[in-house]
């Protein structure tokens, strides 16, 4: 424990002097392990540690390790249990659960989005004083939790938490929505996250009443960008933000993502299935919820019926949803919910005929979209072999799409998609992510280096192997997107 913190303070102070300087996308640790090997960097680490003065700090945390350890406030007392409102009721159906230690609760103060004022927070301060102590909790779903709270006190904590406006009932059920902030603040944010959350609360609140007990219970997370901020993979029904070039526009889309798993400690992932006009991520939830209780066999879970209906029959659900209308015939469709702004076509204009031309890269990531879901249907078939050469096939048909712009008559053979995409569009930096760099293009290039060497399939490499071609696949519209003369205004 008193090597901790020294040791900390050497491997930063190798990686500050040896780490990447230049290319953003590899300032990792794991890059300059990986570069000097482990055994050199461990010397290198503990020939620094050797020459740091000793330091009363590293280990003054362990005086107080035991500080942030809260207990009970106030001792059980045996009180009558009194008649409870239908609106204490509910709010203890949903918000409370018995904490391991008998007589006590936890309370779960439901933040819809996340989002508390000054005055509660502090108002919420005042009543973990009154109620538990000092120690208030936030957690991974947005909310913050009292832990323990005495039985007896319920009623006047929830009492007292109404007069904040934060007695909400149904946290940690369908409407408890997490959400990334998205386009709000966020500069990776692609599509508006918190403003289709927003919505959906909004939608399924409406709707509650007619709902099963069944779908109340599942979960819902949503991610601006595919980098998992919203947690989108481990939720029953995720969405995480794309951007589709439809009839000239770009169109705020959302990826659904079925079949994660939160129970276990987040045990499996889901995969996405399909895109779906943000516009439309209502009416695609309901369809789904709906298929599930029409569907569902016994006391089935909601992954194990991804499972066993297949991920093929989900998207066949879902396919009209994902058609877009015309600018003119509604306009709604070009902005994301909750924000005003709309995409345009900036210069560009409509031609004499009434059709939109499709161009033909749109026309080949849409077939490596197809490709990749035929992986992942593969993969449910038990077929890893054939999920990993189709999620393959679909990240070269994705790269020829795009450098057959720059290459006219490039051929299908790998070796030519991939080194005409690695000269006209990976090497001179085009196809780099802002932020990302590099790391989707070398996606291909590890994959074709594999298949060359023999690529032997798992389970487990084939599921990998599709999440890194919808990643690439993701990355080549957005290439697409920042190329084509389309402005955001």
């Amino acid at each position: 424990e008193e090597e901790l913190l020294p040791i900390c303070q050497s491997i930063s102070r190798v990686f500050a002097r040896l780490g990447e300087k230049d290319v953003r996308s590899r300032a990792r640790l794991k890059f300059l392990v990986a570069k000097l090997g482990i055994e050199e960097f461990r010397r290198l680490v503990l020939e620094d540690r050797e020459g740091l003065s000793e330091d009363p700090r590293w280990t003054a945390h362990l005086d107080d390790v035991h500080e942030g350890h809260d207990g009970p406030l106030w001792q059980i007392e045996k009180q009558d249990k009194a008649t409870a409102s239908p609106e204490l009721e509910e709010w203890l159906a949903t918000n409370v659960t018995p904490q391991r230690q008998p007589g006590y609760k936890v309370v779960m103060v439901y933040l819809p989005l996340g989002d508390i004022t000054a005055d509660q927070i502090r108002g919420l301060a005042d009543l973990a004083r009154r109620f538990t102590g000092d120690a208030v909790r936030m957690t991974v779903e947005q909310n913050m939790a009292l832990r323990w709270v005495r039985e007896s006190d319920l009623p006047a904590l929830h009492e007292a938490l109404d007069e904040l406006a934060l007695a909400m009932p149904r946290a940690e059920t369908l409407t408890d929505i997490t959400a990334c902030p998205g386009t709000d603040t966020c500069k990776l944010g692609i599509s508006s996250s918190r403003g289709l959350a927003r919505t959906l609360i909004e939608h399924l609140e409406e709707r509650r009443g007619e709902m099963e007990e069944v779908v109340r219970g599942l979960r819902i997370k949503i991610s601006g960008c595919f980098n998992s901020c919203g947690q989108h993979h481990m939720a029953d029904i995720g969405f995480w933000g794309v951007s589709r070039k439809r009839n000239g526009y770009n169109v705020p889309h959302f990826q659904v993502v079925l079949g994660g798993q939160w129970a276990e400690n987040a045990g499996s992932y889901g995969l996405a299935i399909v895109a779906v006009p943000g516009r439309n991520i209502p009416a695609a939830t309901d369809r789904i919820t709906q298929y599930y209780v029409d569907e569902r066999e016994g006391e089935e879970s909601f992954q194990a019926f991804v499972t066993r209906v297949g991920k093929a029959s989900l998207r066949t659900l879902l396919q009209d949803l994902v058609e877009v209308p015309l600018y003119e015939e509604d306009r709604s469709f070009y902005s994301n919910w909750g924000d005003p702004r709309e995409f345009t076509l900036g210069d560009m204009g409509i031609g004499e005929c009434a059709g939109q031309v499709v161009s033909p890269v749109e026309f080949g990531l849409q077939a490596s979209e197809r490709e990749v879901f035929e992986a992942q249907d593969r993969l449910d078939q038990g077929d890893s072999s054939g999920a990993a050469d189709i999620a393959y096939r679909a990240m070269l048909i994705a790269a020829r799409s795009l450098a057959r712009e720059k290459e006219v008559g490039l051929g299908e053979a790998p070796d030519d998609v991939v080194a005409a995409f690695k000269t006209h569009l990976f090497d001179p930096g085009l196809f780099h992510d802002p932020y990302a760099g590099g790391k989707f293009g070398n996606y291909l290039f590890r994959v074709h280096g594999e298949n060359d060497n023999g690529f032997e399939a798992t389970p487990a490499t084939a599921r990998q192997r599709i999440e890194e071609a919808q990643l690439f696949i993701e990355a080549a519209h957005s290439y697409h997107v920042r190329t084509a003369d389309v402005v955001s205004v």
